[in-house]
């Protein structure tokens, strides 16, 4: 089986430097003036955001990166495609290796990322800062046109193809940053978070199009991360799991949700969640585990997501402590594990949390 990406041991860490409080009595101007002493009441923080990891990505493969803010998850591409150096381990990519052959790698991704808008000219309409990156990627001319009318298409821009980047609303930049990524062919293509911030129409014919077009049609190997569990779930074929900068499991959808074993999952809308009911809730006998999203935090409305092994057993208990607290039901339901589930099983927390 050929790989298109190897990684082995890698790890990247950050220094964050904070300042130590001091009694001199000469006040914050004092020490900031004082280049030659300020050294002297800073200390650096050592943050471990990619945390020793392996992972082998097959050729053709549609392989995600599932977690929460702060997981790792960006750190990790950035890393994989040469835009940050790791401090420790190695990473192949189409046989390459990111730090001594960066030139070659760069020649084999394509990069999407969120909110990245770096590099298109803002005095440029839609269309023409596209053309700008299609002769710069050394397009012909009649390819160009093919490929930019299908992008602009896909991502629901043509009728915006005119405008300024200016004029546009910042989730139709971020579709403009996708039509780029989509005009380029390469081996692999990395997105970080591609449909964040999108309309969901937009974002479902962006997810077709990266399944049914890149990923079956012209075989490129995708590594999709994103904090949206239905995504990774459409898409992938296989999925890892980061929480903490570590890798926490890995497999298909399918097998990730096996490992859930035979449990109950009772989905609770409601009012004025807070952490006192959660701190309640998890103290319910065969309450095994549980999370919460709060959608809205004027109100501290949400959803809470329990696992038990009893539902009908337990739900009565999970009810009454929600009005003790204040709370109001909205909706309840059971379903089926998904891999939110798997991650409150490994972390004990919710993807969005």
């Amino acid at each position: 089986m050929e790989y298109a990406i190897e990684v082995l041991d890698l790890t990247k860490k950050f220094r964050r430097v904070k300042r130590i409080p001091t009694d001199s009595g000469f006040g914050e101007a004092h020490w900031i003036m004082a280049l030659g002493l300020k050294l002297k009441f800073l200390r650096a923080e050592e943050m471990v955001a990619v945390d020793h990891i392996d992972l082998k990505v097959k050729e053709g493969e549609l392989f995600g990166l599932l977690g929460p803010n702060g997981a790792g998850k960006t750190t990790l591409i950035k890393c994989l495609s040469t835009l940050l150096i790791p401090d420790g381990g190695t990473a192949l990519i189409n046989g390459h290796d990111v730090m001594r052959e960066s030139d070659r790698v760069k020649r084999c991704i394509n990069l999407v990322g969120s909110g990245n808008w770096v590099g298109f000219d803002w005095a440029l309409t839609v269309r023409e800062n596209l053309e700008f990156f299609a002769n710069m990627y050394g397009l012909k001319s009649s390819v160009a046109k093919e490929r930019i009318d299908e992008a602009l298409k896909i991502v629901g821009l043509k009728d915006k193809e005119k405008e300024t980047p200016s004029k546009i609303s910042s989730g139709m930049r971020q579709k403009m940053v996708i039509a780029k990524g989509f005009i380029i062919r390469t081996p692999i293509f990395f997105m970080d978070e591609p449909t964040i911030g999108l309309d969901p129409v937009s974002a479902k014919d962006i997810r077709a199009y990266i399944k049914e077009k890149l990923s079956e049609e012209l075989g490129e190997t995708i590594i999709l991360t994103t904090h949206y569990m239905q995504e990774a779930e459409q898409l992938c074929d296989r999925i890892a799991i980061m929480d903490r900068g570590k890798i926490v499991a890995c497999g298909s959808p399918q097998e990730l949700k096996d490992t859930i074993g035979k449990q109950d999952v009772i989905e609770i809308e409601a009012v004025n969640i807070g952490a006192k009911l959660e701190s309640e809730i998890r103290k319910i006998d065969l309450v095994d585990n549980m999370a919460n999203h709060i959608d809205d935090e004027a109100t501290s409305t949400g959803t809470i997501r329990i696992h038990t092994k009893d539902a009908e057993l337990v739900l009565p208990a999970i009810l009454s402590s929600i009005e003790r607290n204040g709370g109001k039901v909205l909706h309840v339901a059971t379903s089926q594990p998904t891999l939110e589930d798997v991650f409150m099983k490994l972390t004990g927390k919710g993807l969005m949390e």
